[in-house]
């Protein structure tokens, strides 16, 4: 897995500098190395028994600073975008193993004084867990069940730069994967990390657009997203249900940035019958499967990406199995067409994840 590493950091260096020389796209690169140190951070106590060192890991990462040439480049104060690789250890080398991972993230001014500069990093992407679960042999690790897993990163990233060419730079992170409950058992690991390193300017630099910012007209919109995926329980069982869900939304978009809106969503989700009966219920129905609620959500928006959170509330058709009241979702879209998004949904009970969905969706807008 080192040597994976070693060869993943190896590619980024050398077509960083290659693709840089040979193609203005790729102005205004630099390389970014940094050492991490951290602990974990259980979601359960059970987990703090089987750590038995520090998280350590070492990330590389090509960054490109955005030149405003799209409106919303200019909006969050010229912005940086990032390919990273990163590997580390989780804390116990026998039971969690170590973690690669490959992820794309945003870097967000927050703060920029003569050469000192505060970024606010925001990463998914997908990680590579040495060690698993197993019955048999590796039964303590109930946190990962898979080896490929989704990866979150947030970071708070200080830059100081030296001159034009090299930067330090220093920060505190968070990261959590698991595998987005598509196998049993799903806690996964959340980890938390300082980190140090340097930051190298390896293309040319170019000029930033200035151009003006028209005044916003807020406006309204009307959108319609159907999803699916698929779970295991968490009853330990080997089969695999699939779990989907219809919704209607209503925004006000009230900013560049930003939309709050309302909606109402129609959940199905064919394990409910089956784990209700494992569970030792009765008069189990078979329209148990469905659940009904509505919900408001928050959107930040950046450009043809949106990031969304919403909290909702079960009404009509409840949930029978564990009788939760709410529910949460975490949702990534992208407009690719006037009138059409895709969307990556995460659903939770509280803290507990439900199911992970891939959705399209139509939408009209309305001044």
């Amino acid at each position: 897995m080192t040597k994976f590493f070693i060869t993943i950091s190896s590619i980024f260096i050398l077509l960083s500098g290659k693709l840089s020389a040979q193609n203005p796209k790729f102005e205004n690169l630099s390389l970014k190395i940094d050492y991490h140190y951290g602990f974990l951070l259980p979601e359960y106590s059970f987990i703090s028994y089987f750590t038995d060192d520090a998280v350590r890991g070492f990330q590389v990462e090509t960054v490109k600073k955005l030149k405003g040439e799209k409106l919303w480049q200019r909006l969050y104060d010229y912005p940086s975008v990032s390919l990273a690789a990163y590997y580390g250890s989780l804390a116990n080398d026998t039971v969690f193993g170590k973690v690669v991972s490959l992820f794309p993230s945003f870097y967000f001014p927050l703060y920029r004084k003569n050469k000192t500069e505060l970024f606010w990093q925001l990463g998914v992407g997908l990680a590579y867990s040495t060690e698993k679960f197993d019955l048999t042999e590796n039964y303590y690790n109930i946190a990962v069940a898979t080896h490929l897993n989704i990866w979150f990163r947030a970071a708070l990233d200080l830059k100081y730069n030296i001159n034009d060419k090299i930067a330090l730079s220093a920060g505190t992170a968070f990261g959590h994967f698991s595998n987005a409950n598509l196998s049993e058992p799903n806690i996964g690991l959340n980890f938390w990390t300082v980190y140090a390193g340097t930051d190298i300017s390896i293309s040319k630099k170019t000029e930033l657009n200035n151009e003006e910012i028209p005044p916003f007209k807020p406006g309204k919109e009307f959108a319609l997203i159907i999803a699916g995926g698929g779970k295991h329980t968490r009853r330990f069982s080997e089969d695999y249900y699939f779990a989907g869900s219809v919704s209607g939304e209503f925004k006000k978009i009230s900013g560049y940035k930003f939309a709050f809106g309302t909606g109402a969503d129609f959940f199905y989700d064919e394990s409910v019958p089956e784990e209700m009966i494992r569970a030792g219920k009765e008069d189990v129905k078979n329209y148990y499967k469905i659940k009904t609620g509505i919900h408001i959500s928050q959107e930040l928006i950046i450009g043809k990406l949106s990031l969304m959170i919403q909290e909702g509330v079960y009404i009509g058709f409840t949930d029978h199995l564990d009788n939760y009241k709410m529910y949460n979702r975490g949702v990534v879209r992208y407009k690719f067409s006037e009138h059409f998004f895709a969307d990556f949904a995460m659903k939770t009970n509280l803290n507990i994840l439900d199911i992970a969905e891939i959705g399209i969706g139509w939408y009209a807008n309305k001044k």
